[in-house]
């Protein structure tokens, strides 16, 4: 049973317990194709998206930089700061990545709400940085880059989801592009903290109980 407390005390306990691994394999829970994975193969899974995402680094900072801002840029990424609301249901996104023309649209409001957050609660130390965009930016960086074929794709990974005698159909696993994303984004940024445990604080802004099941549920998972 989880008692609740206050958004520190969350993400303290998020800091100690909520380690990258943990988080990926709470992205890959969320897979479409999950229930077909064999539960033998999943750790397999989150090592080929998370090591998908760190070679991804390693390519992009020789060719582009460090910096989000100046990757984009060297890309020909537009970045958009829009002002629309970006809560759909339960759901509140930061931002999403659009191939043609490529753009990265980073949704102000949600941005602005995480950094208060930060500042409200002191947590500053705690996680490392003060802005949370930068995480986000990078987040969909990787995207592009994976649509460009700039770097090797999490795609590459597939899982066998139909077979008929000789016929055999295969599908890749979305959740691994957003591990590696994260990854990316955390190996690019030097944070302290995976990038999805910086989500739960506008989450437990929303909908604490919801976020210490989060948490509840990361205890579960492989660290």
């Amino acid at each position: 049973m989880i008692m609740e407390t206050g958004l520190r005390d969350l993400m303290e306990r998020v800091v100690r317990e909520g380690t990258e691994r943990r988080f990926a394999h709470l992205i890959l829970r969320e897979d479409p194709f999950f229930r077909r994975l064999p539960e033998e193969m999943r750790s397999e899974a989150v090592d080929f998206g998370l090591n998908t995402g760190a070679g991804a680094v390693e390519t992009a900072v020789e060719r582009y930089g460090r910096e989000p801002e100046t990757m984009a840029a060297a890309l020909h990424i537009s970045i958009v700061r829009s002002d629309k609301s970006a809560q759909a249901g339960p759901l509140i996104h930061f931002s999403e990545y659009r191939e043609k023309p490529p753009a990265i649209t980073l949704y102000r409001r949600s941005l602005a709400e995480a950094n208060q957050l930060v500042q409200e609660h002191d947590l500053e130390d705690l996680l490392g940085l003060s802005d949370v965009e930068p995480i986000h930016l990078a987040h969909e960086i990787y995207h592009h880059l994976e649509a460009k074929k700039l770097i090797l794709s999490a795609s590459r990974f597939r899982l066998e989801t139909f077979r008929l005698g000789p016929l055999r159909l295969r599908t890749g696993l979305p959740s691994l592009s957003e591990i590696a994303a994260d990854r990316f984004a955390l190996r690019l940024l030097g944070l302290k903290v995976a990038p999805k445990a910086v989500q739960l604080l506008t989450v437990h802004a929303h909908n604490p109980d919801y976020a210490w099941s989060c948490l509840e549920c990361l205890q579960s998972l492989p660290s």
